[in-house]
């Protein structure tokens, strides 16, 4: 029984409180916060970070900071054995897939979510999760990743592809400098999110959820 949560911005107001309300735990839920992404990223403003982890925080999500990077497939087995939900933060996708090749880091997580424990993305942590990443390829990813990308695979989880942010100023130049052509072709699976939306996962259904509708 898949339950995801794929977000552009758990920081954004309403989100965290919105998933939280979906899942309904009343404990703290133990939580791997996945911070790989973010190793390759410019994060001299780190502010949409430090949000995504206060809302996570504030909604019961007991979280620890984990890296893929340099663990072996049985080092994160015996790191993640007793987690109850994983978080993957925004970030660099393509650095994360990198990373993710070395230690079957994506063959942990399918097994992870179909076990029925919840799994929440932000950004890279959402388009991680789709069959195919190309449309999100930028030439700033290939200059950031310390390894030529050759692998454009996502996870495979879900058969859509996440494209956050979408409208958010900070994300025009990228959408219109490039990757809106790049999406535009009938073979892409694509839902475009703003930050007050998310995807919600259950078992082989899904459905948009927009916080600003909710009372």
């Amino acid at each position: 029984m898949k339950h995801l949560f794929l977000t552009s911005s758990i920081g954004t107001p309403g989100v965290g409180e919105s998933i939280r309300a979906k899942l309904g735990h009343d404990r703290p839920l133990k939580t791997a916060f996945i911070t790989t992404p973010i190793e390759v990223d410019d994060m001299s403003d780190d502010t949409w970070y430090q949000e995504d982890r206060k809302a996570l925080i504030d909604n019961g999500f007991s979280i620890f900071d984990y890296t893929i990077t340099g663990k072996s497939e049985s080092d994160i087995h015996h790191d993640l054995n007793d987690i109850d939900s994983i978080y993957v933060s925004g970030g660099n996708e393509f650095y994360l897939k990198q990373q993710s090749n070395k230690n079957n880091f994506g063959q942990f997580v399918k097994k992870f979510v179909d076990s029925g424990k919840p799994y929440i993305g932000t950004s890279a942590g959402s388009i991680i999760m789709a069959p195919n990443m190309s449309p999100c390829l930028l030439i700033t990813d290939s200059e950031r990743c310390p390894e030529p990308i050759t692998d454009h695979s996502g996870f495979g989880i879900v058969d859509f592809l996440v494209m956050p942010h979408w409208g958010s100023k900070e994300f025009r130049s990228v959408y219109l400098g490039g990757r809106t052509e790049k999406m535009y072709q009938e073979k892409w699976k694509l839902i475009l999110l703003n930050n007050n939306e998310y995807v919600e996962v259950f078992d082989d259904k899904y459905h948009i959820i927009d916080v600003r509708n909710k009372k």
